[in-house]
């Protein structure tokens, strides 16, 4: 039997794509303007324009533009918590270093390929607001929780130490991608290129997990 769709379905359902991918297209703009601009530095108007939508549609979409700030947050770190959880599986079955090690080559990897979550949270980290709270109760602590309960583990750090060892991990893991336009022109190299993230990957799980530095 054949099952027709009436032109008003046809009509509804090209009308929830066109919505989709105009909300795309405002969280795409977004995360750019929010991560190299910073919150403050970006206008709802700015976004829209950048989006190349027509005015008034982030209110639309998102409310505000605290509400849009919010989605992208949770898109930026959607991402990474959705491949982190496909390894999990893995992850259960390696030794505790080597869980560890997995975690250093991930944020490594990530960090190549999404820069810009890198830049969102260098924007909110260095001052104390609903921003950077955000973050950090929905996001960054969790993770950073279980970091610290396997570092612990693997590697017999005390929370001192692993402040230490975190943002050495953090700094280490990002930098070089963030600063891409300066390697490139410093060392002629490109910093996101395949060999060059694989190996920063391995220097740093050698420094951080196969040779940690000793806390004294």
């Amino acid at each position: 039997m054949q099952i027709s769709v009436s032109n008003t379905e046809k009509k509804s359902k090209r009308t929830q794509e066109r919505t989709g991918i105009t909300r795309q297209k405002l969280l795409d703009a977004a995360t750019d303007l929010f991560a190299y601009r910073g919150y403050d530095g970006v206008t709802v108007r700015d976004i829209e324009k950048s989006a190349n939508v027509h005015r008034g549609l982030v209110a639309y979409h998102f409310d505000d533009k605290d509400s849009l700030w919010r989605a992208v947050a949770d898109a930026c770190f959607g991402q990474m918590r959705g491949k982190i959880e496909q390894r999990f599986a893995i992850l259960n079955e390696l030794s505790q270093q080597e869980r560890l090690a997995t975690i250093v080559r991930f944020y490594v990897y990530f960090s190549a390929e999404h820069p810009e979550v890198s830049a969102l949270v260098s924007q909110e980290a260095t001052t104390k607001s609903w921003r950077i709270q955000y973050l950090i109760d929905n996001h960054i602590g969790p993770a950073c929780s279980s970091m610290e309960e396997l570092a612990g583990q693997s590697l017999g750090l005390n929370r001192e130490d692993f402040v230490h060892w975190y943002y050495i991990l953090i700094s280490a893991s990002s930098t070089l991608f963030y600063f891409a336009p300066e390697c490139e022109l410093l060392f002629d190299v490109d910093s996101r290129s395949d060999a060059m993230v694989e190996r920063h990957a391995e220097l740093l799980v050698k420094m951080l997990v196969r040779n940690p530095t000793t806390f004294e």
